[in-house]
């Protein structure tokens, strides 16, 4: 009995203890205004950040065309106990110097228009609109992944800046319509003694394949199981075709006009040929299917035509 008495009065003695202690925690990184909190309930202090600093760099795959489209960057944050109460304005400055990845390009300014570097909240607003720039990404090479980064340098109302989220990053990369992950089924027409059976019939691969822009209307060829140049009728254990990276040409209206065997270097002779005796290799955009007829030759051996059928599961 004496001991329960005593575990009793000791039990709340310790909560109280411990709250003391959690009382005179303090940071103080956030109490000077060096980083914010971005839950938009800060009591006491209000900040304006950028919640998209947390990931930097911001990948973003832009797909090809001409012209100028808009695209939304990120939103700004008002970290407070209360949604904003009267309009507040957040306002950017380029800062390229951010980057300093020698793989990224500077997006140059010929290729894109920033409307305004200021955005509002509006009153009720915890999450600004979208800040936007506006790309034209027919200007820019695929083969190269390009950055802009901005600073956040004003906010009105003497609202304070966090110093560690008001610097993001964004690259991007440049995608044409026929970029995407695909299903694969096909076949390949080839003498019995030069392969398994299963290749002369219709074949579905049980993995998925990759269409990654090279060019504005190009496109290569990727294994997501065996990685780029492997062929799913020429894979590793079931032929010794080895690797061949095939890439195809879009015309203006979709219909395949080349293919090519790109990968570098070619030391094993094999080429490939549009298959221009069968019709209809195209990309039929309203099923989003690609349809490719075409011809692997190497030294020594008849030409071998192949027959793919790519159907579009999702972006790359």
């Amino acid at each position: 009995m004496i001991k329960n008495i005593l575990n009793f009065k000791i039990f709340p003695a310790i909560l109280l203890f411990a709250g003391s202690i959690t009382g005179c925690l303090k940071d103080e990184g956030y109490d000077n205004g060096e980083y914010g909190s971005i839950t938009g309930n800060t009591a006491g202090s209000k900040y304006v950040s950028i919640p998209a600093a947390t990931r930097n760099p911001n990948v973003l795959g832009l797909v090809s065309k001409a012209g100028m489209q808009d695209v939304d960057l990120f939103s700004f944050s008002y970290d407070y106990e209360k949604a904003a109460e009267s309009e507040i304005t957040a306002t950017v400055a380029l800062n390229n110097a951010l980057i300093t990845d020698p793989a990224i390009t500077i997006l140059p300014t010929s290729a894109y228009a920033i409307p305004s570097l200021s955005q509002k909240f509006k009153v009720g607003q915890v999450i600004s609109d979208p800040f936007k720039i506006q790309i034209n990404t027919s200007l820019l090479d695929p083969a190269k992944k390009y950055g802009i980064a901005f600073t956040l340098s004003q906010v009105s109302d003497g609202i304070a800046i966090p110093s560690n989220l008001k610097n993001v990053i964004f690259t991007f990369t440049i995608k044409n319509k026929y970029d995407g992950v695909y299903s694969f089924r096909g076949r390949m027409d080839i003498p019995p003694d030069r392969s398994p059976d299963w290749v002369r019939t219709p074949f579905t691969y049980p993995y998925n394949v990759q269409l990654i822009t090279t060019g504005p209307n190009t496109c290569k060829f990727y294994n997501e199981a065996f990685g780029q140049g492997f062929h799913p009728l020429m894979t590793p254990g079931t032929s010794g075709f080895g690797q061949t990276e095939a890439t195809f040409t879009f015309d203006a209206s979709d219909n395949i006009t080349s293919v090519v065997n790109s990968y570098s270097p070619v030391t094993n002779g094999r080429a490939y040929s549009l298959n221009t005796s069968v019709s209809g290799s195209k990309y039929d955009a309203a099923n989003k299917k690609v349809y490719a007829a075409y011809i692997m030759t190497q030294p020594g051996f008849a030409p071998m035509p192949l027959y793919d059928t790519l159907t579009y599961i999702k972006s790359r």
